[in-house]
């Protein structure tokens, strides 16, 4: 269940008026999440019907708190395999449950499409996140590091 001060928006028309603050913060930890998000939303591949291509905003209080998507993999083509992508929690937002709902939303757009998700941790403490919430490692050879089977 998500917390009432919660709120999860699938973004399709704007992005959040703050997304330059939380992809400055991204930058500043050396990861480039934010800026793929800003690239992909310029090339146009959030807008439209394809829910295949799904981006996710949470707010906590109303504040941009994260952002993450589900689109094909594009390492891999295989017509029932999704991404999980660019998930980036803000440093004051984590352990506190911000993450897992934002994971929860992103699987559940994925999972409402394809049987697969897979995803590329970034580094160890985003391996043990992803871990405990159900993804196994995996060392396919497709660029990713998880993958969740329904």
């Amino acid at each position: 269940m998500i917390p009432v001060n919660l709120q999860i928006v699938r973004l399709s028309e704007a992005l959040p008026d703050d997304l330059p603050v939380l992809q400055a913060e991204a930058a500043a930890e050396g990861y480039r999440f934010v800026e793929g998000i800003l690239e992909e939303w310029d090339a146009g591949r959030y807008e439209g019907g394809d829910d295949r291509n799904a981006l996710f905003a949470l707010f906590r209080d109303g504040m941009l708190a994260a952002v993450g998507a589900v689109t094909p993999d594009p390492y891999d083509p295989a017509p029932d395999l999704l991404r999980i992508r660019h998930v980036y929690v803000r440093p004051e937002h984590r352990r506190g449950g911000v993450g897992r709902a934002l994971a929860s939303a992103l699987i559940q757009q994925g999972f409402a499409l394809a049987p697969r998700l897979s995803l590329n941790a970034a580094d160890a403490g985003a391996s043990a996140f992803w871990e405990a919430i159900g993804f196994q490692p995996d060392k396919g050879g497709t660029r990713r590091t998880h993958l969740l089977t329904r």
